[in-house]
């Protein structure tokens, strides 16, 4: 099989992802799902400024290296476990971003206080501290994406988030509107007042409005 063209697409969501600060250095990483089972990754420890698309690694659903002169990412346990517990999930978006950080450091989850939060399944949850690059963490979300199917992203205490989509464009969007939820949602806790959080009603009707069903599980926002 040919994969430039899987490695390509890669390559430039990393770059997107850098441009708008959702990653940066070698931070983070991003991965889809192929046609032929095995997933294309970022690599471990290449800095985004100097990384190729060659650079991406394709790997196995058992993290064992199909292509490429590097390592996969050290989160390679994350995006595997996810894929391997849900069929409808094709790319996987895990970013070190600022606002999704500060709140999964101090275990608050993303309320559906704004329409970003909304759209990324919300609320957003949190999931258990485990030591990053471990099976551990990927257990851990792949068990809350599967017990929360609505949900488009989940925050990683003390580490991060980590965002999933049906396309890989799907997993960007997502893991942008999460972290600009949460930065809506930082915004609004420096007022002072009190955050408004969406009720049923209203998020029904936001649903009704748009003509989606009730409990929405299409991952692409």
């Amino acid at each position: 099989m040919n994969y430039e063209i899987y490695q390509q697409q890669i390559y430039e969501t990393t770059l997107n992802l850098v441009q708008i600060d959702l990653i940066r250095l070698s931070s983070g990483n991003i991965s889809m799902r192929l046609p032929d089972g095995n997933v294309a990754i970022t690599p471990s420890g290449v800095l985004y400024s100097i990384m190729k698309p060659e650079d991406v690694v394709i790997m196995d659903l058992d993290n064992e290296l199909v292509v490429g002169k590097h390592k996969p990412s050290s989160e390679k346990q994350l995006h595997t476990e996810i894929y391997k517990a849900r069929s409808d999930v094709s790319a996987i978006v895990h970013t070190h971003s600022r606002y999704a950080i500060a709140f999964a450091s101090v275990g608050m989850e993303l309320p559906v206080c704004n329409i970003e939060i909304l759209a990324a399944g919300g609320p957003i949850p949190i999931a258990p501290y485990e030591v990053p690059g471990t099976l551990e963490v990927g257990l851990g979300a792949a068990q809350y994406f599967t017990d929360n199917p609505g949900i488009k992203a989940l925050l990683l205490e003390s580490h991060g988030m980590v965002a999933i989509g049906k396309t890989l464009s799907g997993a960007y969007q997502n893991a942008y509107k999460t972290e600009i939820g949460a930065e809506i949602y930082h915004l609004s806790l420096q007022t002072g007042k009190e955050v408004k959080v969406l009720s049923q009603a209203q998020i029904e009707e936001i649903f009704s409005r748009y003509q989606k069903p009730k409990q929405d599980n299409n991952l692409n926002g």
